[in-house]
């Protein structure tokens, strides 16, 4: 963020919806900042709620929501092709949670762009429990995973 502007270009609001704590940390450098970008978003879509149901809210709302789409696509697959690479018992699991969650919201950005009954603000609370308890639970346990083996050499 620069001079007060987000990445996207518009304002930042004071308010954010959730911070980043050490405790998402998996302790993977790479993934790490992708959940940061990931929460950085969910920020982003939050401010835009925040302003209101004007053209240019709805406008900032569309704009970053297709930013989310685009960035969480890209991250899932950084996530899954570490996790094939280091042969994770869970992957087709850990597959199927982010594949519903696309599929989730995919369909709720058709109803967005649709004009159909969509509340941004609930949308966005949703967006960052998934994130929270995906990142406590389910990359908990691919990182705890990941470090075994290094310290058992196998990586």
């Amino acid at each position: 963020m620069e001079n007060g502007k987000t990445d996207l270009g518009f304002s930042a609001d004071s308010q954010i919806l959730v911070e980043w704590h050490e405790r998402y940390s998996m302790g993977i450098p790479k993934i790490d900042e992708q959940h940061k970008e990931l929460l950085r978003l969910t920020n982003e879509l939050y401010a835009s709620c925040l302003k209101g149901n004007d053209d240019e809210s709805k406008a900032r709302f569309k704009l970053t929501i297709g930013a989310m789409v685009n960035y969480v696509s890209e991250h899932f697959s950084a996530e899954e092709r570490l996790l094939q690479r280091v042969n994770y018992p869970g992957y087709a699991e850990h597959k199927r949670e982010h594949d519903s969650f696309v599929k989730k919201v995919l369909e709720q950005v058709k109803e967005f762009h649709d004009g159909k009954s969509f509340v941004p603000n609930n949308f966005v609370r949703y967006l960052k429990d998934w994130i929270l308890s995906h990142i406590a639970m389910s990359d908990k346990k691919y990182s705890e995973y990941i470090f075994k083996l290094k310290r058992e050499g196998k990586l």
